[in-house]
């Protein structure tokens, strides 16, 4: 019997091939066809948006990839993410190769495919906080997969600053929880990584400073006087209200904050909090469409 490799393949072929084995739910061999088409030169935003799904499958994987087979056929810039669907858009990160191997070199520290745009909104902070004075924090680390990319992407070991990360790196305390968010913090957090992964992770930065401790009692025994950039990604309400009650006023003017869960649905108990808590100031956090909130301190 006579076989053909995907090689010989045309790229209208591999992505339908990639199409089929992805209705089929066998996602690691279309995430093979659709690797072979985008190294043939078919690097489409559709191509890109179904490999980014095939090589990070998920319960959601088959409702995304309809979406985005959906789209497909009215744009031609579709991109499907988990909770975001954009169309009609041009895709920045597409167009910078550095971005795209980077994502995939650490898509795997993180179980969301298709970060970009939620990456892209972390990126842009970062480069726009270099030149406020202050350093760098990182409020839930998880395995450290916003700040390793960002790091890399930047060469963060020459800039004259540190980063410092602190998390539990067992999950979030049991009296912290949010209603909703025990068999969440069950299933992501405890057990599945640990601080000392973390810590050989970040080996080639030595700027890079990785705190294991509860948040808000760890900031006492180390946070930099001036903030320039802070990342909050705590998933709960008491630590994230503390920590702002904490390190606010040490942001500098111009310094940004990036709240990961402010617009998701499952934390609308931060997200009510955070809103209360900025407007006593007068002031209020930018809602973005990837889930995110922004803030940039005046």
């Amino acid at each position: 019997m006579a076989t053909i490799g995907f090689n010989e393949m045309s790229i209208a072929q591999l992505v339908a091939i990639g199409d089929g084995l992805m209705r089929a739910k066998e996602f690691p061999l279309a995430a093979h066809a659709y690797r072979v088409a985008l190294r043939s030169g078919g690097a489409s935003p559709a191509l890109w948006t179904k490999y980014g799904l095939a090589t990070n499958p998920r319960r959601e994987t088959p409702a995304m990839f309809n979406i985005a087979t959906e789209l497909e056929a009215v744009d031609g810039f579709p991109f499907v993410g988990v909770g975001l669907a954009t169309w009609h858009k041009p895709l920045p990160f597409l167009e910078d190769g550095r971005f795209m191997n980077l994502a995939g070199k650490h898509q795997a520290l993180l179980n969301a495919p298709n970060w970009h745009w939620n990456l892209n909104t972390v990126l842009w902070a970062v480069k726009e906080a270099k030149s406020v004075p202050g350093d760098f924090v990182e409020l839930g680390v998880f395995k450290g997969h916003t700040t390793m990319f960002c790091a890399d992407y930047v060469d963060f070991q020459t800039w004259p600053k540190t980063w410092w990360l602190c998390d539990t790196f067992e999950g979030v305390p049991a009296d912290q929880l949010d209603p909703g968010w025990a068999d969440i913090n069950r299933n992501m957090y405890e057990g599945t990584f640990s601080y000392q992964e973390v810590v050989e992770r970040f080996a080639a930065f030595p700027n890079i400073k990785v705190h294991q401790g509860r948040v808000p009692e760890a900031l006492a025994e180390g946070c930099p006087d001036q903030i320039a950039f802070l990342h909050m990604d705590l998933n709960s309400t008491t630590a994230e209200i503390a920590a702002l009650e904490y390190i606010f006023d040490r942001l500098s003017p111009g310094g940004i904050i990036i709240f990961d869960d402010f617009g998701w649905a499952a934390s609308g108990a931060q997200n009510r909090a955070e809103r209360e808590w900025f407007a006593a100031r007068g002031l209020q956090i930018l809602s973005l469409p990837t889930g995110q909130g922004l803030y940039r301190k005046l």
